[in-house]
């Protein structure tokens, strides 16, 4: 597969916020060049809610977020990358904006209804059956009821730079055209000043600008000073029917955040309030959202794009060719698409590659001892009986969603099937919106995407399979069910076709979010087996990956998707790449930890609350606390108080997404206090536990530390384009999403990048780094340096190359491939967990591939081996334990 298009060598993530701007990255430029880093991977920088630390809650599309610099600075840094050789790849957000008063899109709808060009730029629905939701936008963010706020004192008429609004939760709301008459009614006699500005906000309201001409025009129509507004605020402010009257005449309503799990009139992302969905599908919306991101690229400020969830979008295939007809083929273009199993990108998807969540999940398999994988979990379902059943957890999960948290949604769908006369006016809408629902729970993970018709005979046996599945699971449905499965039938009417593909759109659309609610954002907090392998794009279950199957999944990827990222953290990952597998390396002596973990059950159980007879914490939340205290148990050094609260700050996430205990919508106080009490108690200094955990992770440290150091040379050698995250080049032992709540300690590791480019003329793996037993991962960073030195110099072997594998068998020791493109090739040589068991690290002889050089050189240790009758011997690998090849041109090749 050749590219006409522009493809990074390699990328490095950078998560912008108020702790580091474009002022920051612009002095680490040279470091990440040294480094071997030819591309900045960019979360959003664009206008957010305040107070944003990742910058997917984005309030203005197109304008740079003040917080982390400018436009100008972007030029700025461009100039600087184009110096140095490097480029810049966006992450855009198109599937939501935030629901704040800052997106003034929004707020424009609200303000001015119809006579705003944004009216329809959101997925609201205007005609919601509810009365009180009719013409109105539902704002579910009250923390009591509305009655309730309002005796507090929680909604008041305010006054701002802008003119009056109604403030609630620290935000200000615009108000409607209706309002200005309404209150011109009841005002005070002797407020002339006022009055005259209200006359004008009221004729010029609901004339048709644009966005900015009514900005321009509110700033002419400049409201009188505060002291003069004081009358009518006191009026209304200290009147509550007057109040509910001035509510009433809104745009939108206020309720409890609660509501909308069970009444909802706008479209939210992943089950967020604060998530307000756009309609992509509208060209209007597209080009308007994406015109400032275009300027940037004209400008070749960016390079590429990252599309964030783009399962989330009605028409994902629509999107990518809007996207490609307006940035062009030169374009480099990722998604964020969790693939499954095997699924790959759809073939008609005009991107590069993915955001590499298969990738991920695919090589933390592959270290994974599959026979003490299997021990773990029969030990997990022996002991959690009620979380035996993966599957049926799964269903269940989702089902919890669908009920307690999506019910709205799961409404509005219903009300969709009866608006596009797809069933009879007379048919039981309550038996129909159960089927749905559990046609939903049983639909796949991997998305299905209805395009044509008839569709496709895959889309087709999929949702067959899930009505099938559902009938099976609720027999009382099955007329019901019957009756969606004739949603697709190939016999229908253009009208009813054009219909049911719109239906089956929405119902994809949300299904796809369904699941990852469900399962990756509850169930995966819940189900604790191992928690390395509950991460997007893996299974707790279905993990297994042998090494002739990683061989066949990289071949694949060479063939239909090199230019994909290759990734072992994101923002959005649980554990960090380091601590994955380090729990990953438990697989090695699963008897000895599941004997530990029985011991510090009876050493703990004094420490443990009962709460109405039942414990705090549960037994599965113990599981889930050693399996964390372990993943991120700082190398040589003691638990301190910061350690402590990160994993308090780790376990009270995971109690609320779990949804067992507690939520973050009911936080149950008394659980959560107990389990801090735990926590606090097996965590303090000296503590058998402490102990008895020390000695585990020195037991595993070089076993783990050996496999971070291969999982990090495949992701920078195998098919792909190698992404770091920012700061990964060295340990990473930490848990919950890493969008930039960290900072990252640059100075050292420049220090230690400087230090190794002046001892180049003597190259060689530090000796002091043997055995694993650096605090900080030197030997990491000292690998990521030399093998992306390689790959920049060899760019055409590792993006073009083909794949080679030169080791197979299921219980191989050990993962070795070439690289070969023309005569340029490369061969690496890394150990896999089964080696442990035998309690050596050493690398059998390779059988070179016809052709391949006879003399190479290890450019981690500089030594030079030559091949015996077509056989590469290597040397002991207690120093170094990953082997990186690269031809001594001699000239002389095996035959």
């Amino acid at each position: 597969m050749r590219n006409e298009f522009f493809t990074p060598v390699a990328t490095y993530r950078i998560q912008f916020n108020r702790d580091f701007t474009f002022t920051d990255l612009e002095k680490q430029l040279d470091y990440l060049h040294q480094l071997g880093i030819t591309t900045i991977y960019a979360s959003p920088v664009f206008e957010t809610a305040p107070g944003s630390l990742h910058g997917y809650d984005i309030t203005n599309p197109r304008e740079i977020n003040s917080t982390i610099g400018s436009v100008a600075h972007m030029r700025q840094l461009h100039v600087k990358l184009r110096s140095l050789g490097m480029s810049w790849i966006q992450d855009i957000v198109p599937n939501y904006m935030a629901f704040h008063c800052n997106n003034t899109r929004l707020t424009d709808a609200l303000e001015r209804g119809t006579a705003s060009p944004y009216y329809n730029y959101f997925d609201i629905d205007w005609h919601h059956p509810d009365a009180d939701l009719h013409g109105k936008l539902m704002m579910p963010f009250l923390k009591k009821s509305l009655r309730e706020t309002m005796a507090d004192g929680g909604i008041r008429l305010s006054y701002s730079r802008l003119g009056l609004g109604l403030a609630a939760g620290g935000q200000s709301w615009p108000l409607s055209a209706q309002s200005y008459k309404w209150l011109l009614s009841i005002l005070p006699a002797g407020m002339d000043p006022v009055k005259a500005w209200l006359t004008e906000m009221k004729a010029n309201i609901l004339q048709r600008r644009s966005l900015l001409d009514w900005d321009a025009m509110k700033s002419i129509l400049k409201p009188p000073r505060k002291q003069a507004f004081l009358p009518l605020l006191h009026l209304v402010n200290e009147n509550t029917p007057l109040l509910y009257e001035l509510l009433e005449l809104q745009r939108y309503t206020f309720t409890t955040r609660s509501e909308a799990d069970f009444r909802i009139n706008y479209r939210r992302f992943l089950g967020v309030n604060e998530h307000i969905a756009l309609r992509m599908e509208d060209k209007m919306v597209f080009d308007e959202y994406h015109g400032f991101l275009h300027r940037l690229y004209q400008e070749g400020i960016i390079q590429g794009l990252r599309i964030d969830q783009i399962d989330g979008l009605l028409d994902p295939a629509q999107y990518i060719y809007h996207l490609r007809e307006l940035f062009g083929n030169n374009c480099y273009i990722i998604a964020e698409k969790i693939l499954a199993g095997h699924e790959t990108l759809p073939e008609r998807w005009a991107l590069q590659g993915s955001t590499g969540y298969d990738f991920l999940a695919g090589v933390s398999q592959l270290l994974t001892d599959e026979e003490g994988m299997e021990k773990l979990g029969r030990f997990y379902r022996t002991h959690f009986p009620n979380l035996s059943q993966y599957p049926k957890l799964a269903r269940s999960k989702k089902q919890l969603v669908l009920e307690k948290h999506m019910n709205g949604e799961w409404d509005n769908l219903v009300r969709e099937v009866f608006r596009l006369k797809l069933v009879l006016p007379e048919t039981d809408k309550g038996r129909l919106k159960m089927a749905m629902g559990d046609f939903m729970v049983c639909l796949p993970a991997n998305r299905i995407y209805p395009e044509g018709w008839p569709l496709s005979l895959t889309d087709t046996q999929q949702l067959d399979k899930a009505v099938e599945e559902a009938i099976l699971r609720n027999p009382a449905t099955g007329t019901a069910l019957e009756l969606i499965r004739s949603f697709w039938d190939t016999d229908k009417k253009q009208q009813q076709v054009v219909a049911a593909l719109t239906l089956l759109k929405r119902i994809t659309q949300f299904a796809g979010q369904l699941y990852r609610e469900g399962v990756e954002e509850t169930l995966f907090y819940v189900y604790n087996a191992l928690l390395s392998h509950n991460e997007a794009g893996d299974s707790p279950v279905q993990n297994k990956c042998t090494l002739d199957g990683f061989h066949e999944r990289m071949t694949v990827r060479q063939y239909l998707s090199p230019f994909s990222l290759n990734t072992t953290a994101t923002h959005d990952t649980r554990w960090g790449e380091d601590a994955r597998i380090r729990l990953n390396a438990l697989t090695i002596i699963p008897d000895i930890w599941i004997q530990q973990v029985q011991a510090w059950h009876t050493m703990n159980r004094d420490y443990v609350t009962l709460i109405e007879e039942q414990p705090a914490p549960d037994l599965n939340d113990e599981y889930f606390l050693y399996q964390a205290v372990l993943a991120c148990l700082p190398v040589s050094a003691e638990a301190d108080a910061d350690f402590v609260a990160h994993i308090t700050a780790t376990f009270l996430k995971v109690v609320r997404e779990a949804k067992v205990h507690s939520s973050w919508l009911s936080p149950d106080t008394a659980y959560e206090l107990a389990c801090l009490q735990f926590i606090e108690k097996i965590l303090s200094p000296g503590s058998a536990f402490m102990e008895g955990m020390h000695q585990l992770a020195e037991k595993l440290g070089v076993h783990a530390h050996i496999f971070s150091l291969a999982q990090t040379l495949i992701k920078i050698t195998a098919p792909g384009i190698p992404d770091i995250y920012q700061g990964c080049e060295l340990w990473d032992f930490s848990a919950g999403s890493n969008d930039g709540r960290h900072l990252v300690n640059y100075s050292l590791r420049r220090k230690l990048l400087a230090g190794w480019q002046e001892e180049d003329h003597a190259p060689g793996w530090p000796k002091e780094h043997a055995g694993a037993k650096s605090a900080v991962g030197k030997e990491k960073l000292y690998l990521v340096s030399k093998a992306l030195q390689l790959r920049n110099a060899h760019t055409s072997l590792f993006i073009h190359g083909e794949y080679i594998p030169l080791i197979g068998g299921e219980r191989s020791s050990q993962i070795a491939y070439a690289r070969k493109y023309r005569q340029d090739w490369c061969i690496v040589v890394a150990p896999l967990l089964p080696a442990a068991h035998l309690g050596k690290h050493d690398l059998a002889p390779l059988t070179l591939p016809a052709n391949a050089p006879l003399k190479w050189k290890n450019v981690f240790t500089g030594e030079v081996l030559t091949a015996q009758n077509g056989e590469l011997l290597l040397p002991g690998t207690q120093n170094c334990p990953v082997a990186l090849l690269s031809p001594v041109p001699d000239h002389k090749f095996h035959r």
